[in-house]
């Protein structure tokens, strides 16, 4: 049994479905099927449906004979292997919590309630909100915060402020040359940004800052993070979210995790950190399948890589291109931002948004000597083929 339809989830419905063609697999969520968070921005700007979204059909449920329940998991007994949804029950043999990751909402005096940016719900509400609302204000100028902004600009809002907390946009993701390049890109499009500041209150529509600085709003939109989200099991080990070890093995026999609800241990910092990335998580769910079948594989720890959205274009983030050691190099347009790290002769890292040419190819070559270093290093043009013996194409990679 499954807690969760996200890509944890259904990675682990698919694994165990390839490892075991006629064990009875079912899948509990609160959402209705899997579909890709990564576009929900796209889905509020009009730049996709939500058929576009959708990660699998109703069909391949069936196909996969992959029993669907809708609801919220209330209570799951250890002991009697049972599942609780409201007043129904379900046993199971082993269980997978990939229940995934809620928003944060900071409390605000004045402010009762806000809207929130994480599921399709959420990016329904802000959607429907934007035929009666022309004053945007989003508490958050991390990553969901400055996709928020770019969905809502290219809807043809007429004012739109990010209120941010650090002294620069998008970070972790971006540095501050990159974080610069885009608040640039976004003060050009119209978009107020306010930095190294918070809201202390709210009066009415008015909203009053730690600064002093005042700024009137008609719909309120806080993206300030997420945070794992699990139901509470009796003896299980958990920090901020469920702890795992390589395998997606909890504490506790028999139950397993992956996706957005865990956190996993870093021996290189010493510190357990929560997964956030779709790849990751898709990782995980397949590591757990794979145990709970009894067919034990390696979930090892491949150089870092995302892409996805940042303001209103692409990006692809690789390796560690911001470490504090070695080279770097940077190629900026006014469509594109380019960052390469070296260290010791070797690539360490790239941050690509705009033009994310090449970015498999250096993926691939993560790690390996890199010849003729310098400026070229950042050109969309540079041969990273060469330094793999890959062949991918650059124009989509």
């Amino acid at each position: 049994m499954i807690v969760g339809n996200g890509v944890a989830g259904i990675t682990a419905a698919q694994e165990l479905r390839t490892l075991d063609q006629d064990g009875k697999i079912s899948i509990i969520s609160n959402e209705d099927g899997y579909y890709y968070r990564a576009s929900l921005s796209e889905w509020i700007s009009n730049r996709n449906t939500k058929a576009m979204m959708a990660g699998r059909t109703p069909e391949f449920y069936n196909q996969m004979k992959i029993n669907c329940v809708t609801g919220d998991v209330r209570e799951i007994d250890v002991e009697e292997r049972r599942v609780w949804i409201g007043k129904q029950s379900i046993a199971y043999d082993k269980l997978l919590i990939a229940s995934g990751a809620s928003a944060n909402r900071i409390p605000i005096p004045g402010l009762e309630d806000s809207l929130v940016f994480r599921s399709f719900q959420d990016a329904q509400d802000i959607k429907t909100s934007v035929g009666c609302c022309n004053r945007f204000m989003i508490l958050g100028g991390g990553v969901l915060g400055l996709e928020l902004s770019g969905a809502l600009h290219q809807c043809g809002v007429e004012e739109i402020a990010v209120v941010q907390l650090m002294d620069h946009v998008g970070g972790p993701l971006l540095d501050e040359r990159a974080a610069e390049w885009v608040e640039a890109r976004m003060r050009k499009d119209g978009i107020r940004i306010f930095l190294g500041d918070t809201i202390e209150r709210v009066e009415k529509d008015m909203a009053w800052m730690k600064s002093g600085a005042t700024w009137k709003f008609n719909q309120f939109v806080q993206a300030v993070g997420i945070r794992p989200q699990f139901p509470e099991i009796q003896g299980l080990e958990t920090g901020r979210g469920i702890r795992i070890d390589d395998h997606g093995c909890t504490n506790l026999p028999n139950i397993f995790a992956a996706g957005d609800c865990t956190e996993t241990y870093d021996p290189q910092t010493e510190k357990w950190r929560t997964t956030r990335i779709w790849l990751d998580g898709a990782r995980q769910g397949r590591a757990a399948a794979h145990m709970m079948t009894g067919n034990v594989i390696e979930n090892d720890h491949p150089v870092f890589f995302n892409a996805s959205l940042i303001y209103t274009e692409r990006y692809a983030f690789i390796g560690d291109p911001h470490g504090e050691e070695g080279e770097v190099f940077y190629r900026e347009t006014e469509s594109a931002l380019r960052k390469v790290r070296v260290h010791n002769g070797r690539l360490m890292g790239a941050l690509l948004i705009g033009n994310r040419h090449g970015m498999m190819a250096m993926y691939e070559a993560v790690g390996n000597p890199i010849t003729d270093i310098g400026p070229a290093l950042a050109s969309p043009g540079y041969a990273w083929n060469d330094q793999t013996g890959a062949d991918w194409d650059y124009a989509f990679y």
